[in-house]
């Protein structure tokens, strides 16, 4: 009984993996029509290729982020660079 049970809760929690990847890949493609769910659904359903998917996913992800750090950044340097811009104009009117 007991190893029917924990048989179970290991299959859940591998089909909340899986439908988490299946989420992410869906994000990164941008759309979901039903052709692309399907074509998904079948190396799910035969255990092909979700590593691949998973290494697509990850990759994806990690560009996501990098181009998010990118975009704060030059946003905190161009605040930087207009302070900048106001103390030199401040102190040419003190002259």
């Amino acid at each position: 009984m007991l190893s029917f049970a924990i048989y179970n809760q290991r299959y859940t929690i591998s089909q909340y993996k899986d439908n988490d990847l299946k989420y992410r890949y869906i994000k990164m493609q941008g759309q979901a029509t039903e052709e692309n769910i399907y074509r998904l659904e079948k190396p799910f359903r035969y255990n092909d290729n979700i590593k691949i998917i998973r290494k697509q996913v990850d990759k994806y992800e990690e560009l996501v982020r990098e181009q998010a750090e990118q975009v704060e950044r030059a946003k905190r340097n161009s605040e930087e660079a207009e302070k900048l811009q106001l103390e030199v104009e401040s102190l040419k009117v003190r002259k």
